[in-house]
């Protein structure tokens, strides 16, 4: 488990402007990492227990853990957004050129 101070510097990582322009694909990555640091001590008989939910490394957790899939959460809205535009677009080409061929058909153009 790390440090305190590793988990500061991976907050500071993961709230920097670059991150939100991360993929899908290297956000997951991070996730992966900040697994690594999940808060939780050995009891001493080989079993984990999580750390109290009020100290401050198991904050500084969660809030990584929420902004990450909070920006995952947004890039998968992105990606069903960008294809409902094309093909609302390819759906209004279809409409506009088949308006043209039935004039050009019906011989009123």
């Amino acid at each position: 488990m790390a440090d305190l101070k590793q988990v500061y510097n991976f907050q500071c990582e993961v709230f920097e402007p670059k991150t939100a322009n991360l993929s899908e694909k290297e956000l997951k990555v991070k996730l992966a990492q900040l697994y690594g640091y999940f808060p939780f001590t050995n009891k001493g008989d080989g079993n984990k227990e999580p750390y109290e939910v009020d100290s401050n490394y198991s904050k500084i957790w969660f809030k990584c853990y929420d902004h990450l899939l909070n920006l995952i959460t947004m890039r998968k809205q992105e990606l069903k957004y960008r294809i409902s535009f094309w093909t609302s677009i390819v759906a209004l080409v279809i409409s506009v050129v088949s308006i043209g061929v039935r004039l050009a058909v019906t011989g009123q153009i």
